[in-house]
């Protein structure tokens, strides 16, 4: 590797893992509740297609496979983020909605987005905030590509 691909390397998994802890944290100041990352991204993914989903929509939404999507889904019921209700259409597919406690983290998933953002965009001048989107969006695409060439 050299000297740029370093350094590049090292930003990328440290800016990664810096996001991931500092929403980590954030989230749990702002909610009070017991939730992961990944259990946040799951209620933003029900979230998102109008509050109820099915196992398959919060799959292919979150582009991870049908057995993960289940446990997972298990898991947030357990601590009562979700509720799962049978299909009417369909005895063997359930709805899953956000339960009172999943909207409240949701709600906070989203203040911290947004604020994290605002927070970030306030430290650059309009032409670096050009070159950032930019940039991000090639890296964006770049991963993109990488994903859904699986």
């Amino acid at each position: 590797m050299n000297d740029f691909e370093k350094n590049l390397n090292d930003l990328l998994v440290d800016t990664f893992n810096f996001i991931l802890k500092y929403e980590e944290t954030s989230l749990k100041k702002i909610s009070n509740a017991p939730v992961t990352v990944s259990e946040v991204h799951m209620l933003e993914a029900i979230a998102k297609n109008g509050g109820s989903s099915t196992v398959s929509d919060i799959s292919t939404l979150l582009n991870i496979s049908m057995p993960t999507a289940t446990v997972a889904v298990k898991k947030l019921e357990r601590k009562g983020f979700v509720s799962k209700v049978p299909c009417t259409e369909d005895g063997r597919r359930f709805i899953i909605t956000l339960t009172e406690l999943g909207q409240k983290v949701d709600k906070a998933h989203k203040i911290f987005h947004k604020k994290m953002v605002r927070n970030i965009s306030n430290g650059f001048e309009e032409n670096e905030k050009e070159l950032l989107l930019s940039s991000i969006k090639k890296l964006s695409d770049f991963f993109k590509e990488k994903v859904e060439k699986k």
